[in-house]
């Protein structure tokens, strides 16, 4: 009790020395973007109902573009940098993002303060409602489904016969509406932007969706994690510190080094899901201690990158998660040259 006393009190000087009026709160202006930021808004009054924010809209690189591949765009921060930028100018206190967006490397003098609870991390196939789906065995008519992600792009291919993956861009609505007048037969895409968009039943019953097996369709490294970026050091920092899962940042941490190690972003063919299962669940660790066998909570961590899939686990610990992290990107890099040196042997 005296603990959560002082939390409390220290969040109310925080607001009181660093925002006597608003938080501004940066974010992209897709209905998607909003309703992220709605909950970023709606976790701080939970844990402080005094704090003031607004919404400040920016349009980033990757919303300007909308006729070329993120890939040719550059991949790293095309929906960030903005952002960032307003952040670093003082523009605006905090920054919202999908953190499967994140760059490698965040911009100097900036953190990654807090991220929510992760939602679902599985992709869904989309299709007009009563519509063919990929699915159908003997079919052989092209099925066209479009994606501009690469990983999505090639877990297609593998699951599914006569497939013929296209580049789309544009916002959800965009893409729904690009499929409903037949530019595809359907389109991939995530769970949780679905879910937290909360379709109106007239734009629902047009479609069915179909979540996707995460064995088929490993998750995208951080896909389903909204996270909040600041100032090092600033009082906005300080403050939305306290709605972090400590769960979701535990696994968003492992799975960000994974990138880093593999030198990889989101505009790349990997996967990368790191999950807390907890003991008695089947994938945790037993310890002998004093001639009792003890089972406590573990990672598990998949990777995929281009056609190679590993699975390790450890103890639920950040050190330990980080160095599972750089074993399994040298698992699948050793997979890589391997490949690379039988090729060049036939």
């Amino acid at each position: 009790m005296r603990a959560i006393r002082c939390a409390c009190r220290k969040m109310e000087a925080c607001v009181k020395r660093g925002f006597k009026h608003m938080i501004r709160i940066g974010t992209r202006g897709s209905k998607l973007a909003l309703k992220q930021a709605v909950l970023v808004r709606e976790a701080l009054l939970r844990v402080n109902g005094q704090i003031k924010t607004e919404f400040v809209i920016l349009r980033t690189r990757g919303d300007r573009v909308q006729d070329r591949a993120i890939s040719e765009l550059g991949g790293q921060g095309v929906f960030a940098s903005e952002l960032e930028q307003a952040l670093s100018s003082g523009q605006i206190d905090l920054a919202v993002h999908s953190a499967k967006d994140l760059p490698m490397n965040l911009a100097d003098g900036l953190l990654i303060s807090a991220v929510l609870p992760r939602a679902d991390v599985r992709d869904v196939l989309v299709v007009p409602r009563g519509g063919r789906t990929p699915f159908s065995l003997g079919d052989t008519v092209p099925f066209i489904i479009g994606s501009g992600s690469r990983r999505r792009q090639m877990f297609a291919g593998r699951a599914w016969d006569h497939v013929v993956c296209r580049d789309i861009r544009g916002n959800v609505d965009t893409r729904l509406g690009r499929l409903k007048e037949g530019s595809y037969d359907g389109i991939l895409l995530a769970q949780a932007g679905l879910d937290r968009l909360d379709l109106d039943p007239e734009q629902a019953e047009a479609f069915d969706f179909y979540p996707l097996s995460t064995e088929l369709f490993l998750p995208a490294a951080c896909q389903g994690i909204i996270a909040v970026e600041a100032v090092q050091g600033s009082a906005a920092a300080e403050i939305s510190r306290k709605i972090t899962d400590v769960d979701t940042e535990l696994c968003y941490q492992i799975e960000r080094e994974v990138l880093k190690r593999l030198s990889a972003d989101c505009s790349e063919a990997v996967a990368v899901w790191c999950r807390r299962a907890e003991a008695g669940q089947g994938n945790e660790i037993v310890n002998s201690i004093g001639g009792h066998r003890q089972a406590t909570d573990s990672l598990v961590l998949d990777v995929a990158y281009a056609d190679r899939r590993v699975s390790l686990t450890c103890p639920a610990k950040l050190e330990e998660g980080r160095q599972m992290a750089q074993r399994a990107a040298k698992m699948v890099k050793a997979q890589e040259n391997q490949d690379s040196r039988n090729d060049k042997g036939q």
